[in-house]
C-alpha cells in the first residue's frame, strides 16, 4: 500500500512566504553550502536573496575553509577541508565543491594570481591577449577587463608584479599591476568603475616576474628589490592607495632569491628557503618590525621528507591548528610543483596525493574561501554567467 503524500498546511505554507528577508537571509546563511545551492532552486525569492550583498556579507563569516587548485593553467577544482589535519589519513578532509576549466568557458589559458572573498583573479598567458579576469566559481560568474598598453607611454617587455586584495573601509575591490621599466608604475583597477588609474609609486618592487603581493589587514606586499633597501617590505595601503615601507628580518643577501612573501595563519610570513632547510619567519603582530619570530624550520634531509624530494622553493598556503602545514614543493625552477604536509608533531614531511594531478603538470594552489558575493553587484562591469562544469 502506497503512503499518501503528506501535504502542508496552507497556513504553514503562507507563514514561510511571508517572512521577512532578514529572517530568510539568516536563516539560509546557516545552512550548509551545498544545501544553499540546493535552495537557490527551490524559490525564486530565495535565489533573488542568496544574490543580495547582504546574504554574501552575511555568510562570509561562518564559510567553510577551502583551497583552489589550478592544472595546466586551463582546469580549476574548488575544495573545502576541516580545519584540523589528520595526518594518517589526511585525503579524507578534502571534499570537491566544483570545477571548471577555463578552454571550457571559451577564456584563455591563466595564470592564478589572487583569491579574495570567495573571487579568483586569473591573468592570461597569452602574448596576445591583454584581457584579465574575476570569476567567482560559486556563483558561476566571471567579468573580463583590458589592460591597456597606453597607459605605460612606451613599449615594454619585462618584469610585472600583481596583487589583488579588498579595502578595508569603503570594501573596493581592486586589482594592481606594477610594471618596472627604468622605474616602478603602477596601475590600479578598481572593480565597478570600467578603468585603470595610474598611482604614485616609490621605489623598485619585486624579485621576479612572478611575484604577488601577498594581501593581509587591506593591504597588499612585496619585497624592495633595491640593493640600499634589500630588507625591507613594500606596503601598498588599498584604502588610500599609498605606499610605505617596513623591514624583515635580517637575511643573507645572497640568499634573497630563494625568499617569499605570503600570508600564513593571520600573519605576514617570510619563507626563507636555503639547501638544506626552510626556515618560516612570521610577523606576529601586523606592523610591528620587532615582532618577527623563526617559528618553525623544515628539514629537506631523506630522514625528513618522505616521497620524491623536491629541490626548488617551497609556498606555503595554510597552517592548520594543530601546527600542520599544507604547501606546495617546486620541482627544481620549473613550474610543476607538489603538494606536501608538514607534520609539527612528527618534524617530517609528507607527498599529498589527492590533491596532485595523476599526470605530471603545472600546478598552482591558494586558499580559497567560497563566497556568494555576485559580481553583478560591481556596475560598469560586463558579467558573463556561465554553466558549464567538468
Amino acid at each position: 500500500m502506497k503512503a499518501s503524500k503528506q501535504k502542508i498546511p496552507k497556513k504553514e505554507v503562507e507563514f514561510l512566504k511571508n517572512l521577512p528577508s532578514e529572517i530568510v537571509i539568516e536563516i539560509l546563511s546557516r545552512l550548509p553550502l551545498r544545501t544553499i545551492g540546493i535552495c537557490r532552486r527551490v524559490r525564486k525569492s530565495w535565489r533573488d536573496l542568496i544574490q543580495t550583498p547582504d546574504f554574501a556579507n552575511s555568510y562570509s563569516p561562518r564559510s567553510v575553509s577551502g583551497l583552489v587548485t589550478c592544472f595546466d593553467f586551463d582546469s580549476y577544482e574548488v575544495f573545502t577541508f576541516e580545519d584540523e589535519l589528520d595526518l594518517e589519513d589526511p585525503d579524507r578532509n578534502y571534499d570537491t565543491l566544483t570545477t571548471f576549466d577555463c578552454s571550457g568557458l571559451l577564456l584563455s589559458i591563466c595564470d592564478l594570481r589572487g583569491s579574495v572573498n570567495g573571487l579568483l583573479f586569473m591573468h592570461p598567458l597569452s602574448s596576445i591577449s591583454d584581457e584579465y579576469y574575476i570569476c567567482n566559481p560559486i556563483t558561476r560568474e566571471y567579468i573580463k577587463f583590458p589592460y591597456e598598453q597606453r597607459l605605460l607611454d612606451e613599449d615594454f617587455n619585462g618584469t610585472v608584479n600583481y596583487g589583488f586584495g579588498v579595502s578595508k573601509v569603503s570594501g573596493q575591490y581592486k586589482v594592481v599591476r606594477i610594471v618596472h621599466v627604468r622605474k616602478s608604475i603602477c596601475h590600479v583597477y578598481t572593480l565597478g568603475t570600467g578603468k585603470w588609474r595610474r598611482i604614485a609609486c616609490g621605489a623598485r618592487l619585486g624579485r621576479s616576474d612572478y611575484s604577488n603581493g601577498a594581501f593581509i589587514s587591506g593591504c597588499l606586499h612585496w619585497f624592495l628589490q633595491d640593493y640600499e633597501s634589500s630588507y625591507l617590505i613594500s606596503c601598498f595601503d588599498l584604502e588610500t592607495e599609498t605606499f610605505s615601507t617596513f623591514s624583515h628580518p635580517h637575511i643573507p643577501m645572497w640568499r634573497r632569491h630563494s625568499q617569499n612573501l605570503v600570508v600564513l595563519g593571520d600573519c605576514l610570513c617570510i619563507c626563507d628557503n636555503t639547501d638544506d632547510e626552510i626556515d618560516f619567519w612570521v610577523m606576529k603582530e601586523y606592523g610591528n618590525e620587532k615582532s618577527w619570530t623563526k617559528q618553525f624550520v623544515i628539514r629537506k634531509g631523506y630522514g625528513h621528507c618522505y616521497g620524491e624530494q623536491p629541490r626548488g622553493i617551497v609556498y606555503p598556503i595554510k597552517l592548520f591548528k594543530d601546527g600542520h602545514v599544507l604547501m606546495t614543493w617546486q620541482r627544481d625552477s620549473s613550474w610543476f610543483y607538489d603538494m606536501f604536509y608538514y607534520s609539527n608533531k612528527t618534524k617530517t614531511t609528507w607527498e599529498n596525493g589527492k590533491l596532485m594531478s595523476s599526470v605530471a603538470s603545472p600546478m598552482q594552489a591558494m586558499l580559497y574561501t567560497p563566497s556568494f558575493l555576485s559580481l553583478k553587484t560591481f556596475p560598469k562591469e560586463n558579467v558573463t554567467k556561465f554553466f558549464w562544469f567538468r
